[in-house]
Order: C-alpha cells, then structure tokens, then sequence
C-alpha cells in the first residue's frame, strides 16, 4: 500500500493546559509530528489505499486521543489533491 503524508491543523478552544500537553504528547506517540513553523500544524504519514483513506485515518487517530479532554476543537485536514475537510467537535466531560 502506499504512503501519503497528511496536513493536519488544529485549533484548541477552552482547553485546560496541561489537558493541551498531555493531547501533544499522545499525537506524537501515535505518529503525527509538528511542524515547529506553525503552531497546531501536524503532519501524519498513513499507509492507505488512496488519499481520502489516509485523510480519514489521520482525523481518526487525531479525534481519538482528543476525545478524552473537554474542549472545543476546530481541524483542518488535506491529502495531496483531495478535498480539504473542515469540522468542528466539541468534547464533554
């Protein structure tokens, strides 16, 4: 399977700081890398069938470790020349 590398930018709304910590340390461990230019830009690299599966992979994951913190968060994700898709999610307690 192929290789495609996924933007990801993230904004985090009405978080606690050490709930935004603990998020960045997660996304490391789980593959996404910051890009140190842009705060909240992260690049995943996914192993998928086509660009709109490693966009899809690459959220996934991203949602997945924020999940467990309340806050608001508002992404960007784009793959090659696939559609950018925006959300916004906003986690509970």
């Amino acid at each position: 399977m192929p290789v495609y590398n996924v933007l990801v930018v993230s904004q985090f709304n009405e978080i606690e700081e050490d709930a935004r910590k603990e998020i960045i340390h997660r996304l490391e461990e789980h593959g996404m890398e910051s890009i140190p230019t842009i705060e909240g830009l992260w690049e995943m690299n996914c192993e998928a069938a086509d660009e709109t599966d490693a966009k899809d992979k690459a959220i996934e994951t991203f949602v997945n470790i924020c999940r467990t913190y309340p806050f608001e968060l508002r992404l960007v994700a784009q793959c090659g020349t696939s559609q950018i898709l925006r959300r916004k999610k906003k986690f509970e307690p």
